[in-house]
């Protein structure tokens, strides 16, 4: 499985995420991506807002979404397949 994060420089609640991800010792692969910097991939996956975190299976389908902060109690509930 892999955790796509879409995220922004300028946000402060996509700041706040990546420190609970770097601090959370996931079992999932995590992948950055700076929609000011790949527009495509947050047109492909329909971003409205960051942060979004998208949890996909091998295959790359769509397992779960959320937009928005969590702490690491949310974090680790939601990669939970």
């Amino acid at each position: 499985m892999k955790l796509l994060k879409l995220s922004a420089e300028w946000c402060q609640p996509c700041k706040a995420l990546t420190k609970t991800i770097s601090e959370s010792n996931l079992p999932v692969t995590v992948e950055e991506v700076d929609i000011d910097e790949h527009p495509d991939v947050a047109a492909k996956h329909m971003v409205r807002g960051v942060p979004t975190l998208i949890l996909l299976n091998d295959a790359g389908d769509v397992l779960k979404r959320h937009t928005g902060a969590m702490n690491k109690a949310q974090l680790l509930e939601f990669i939970k397949a």
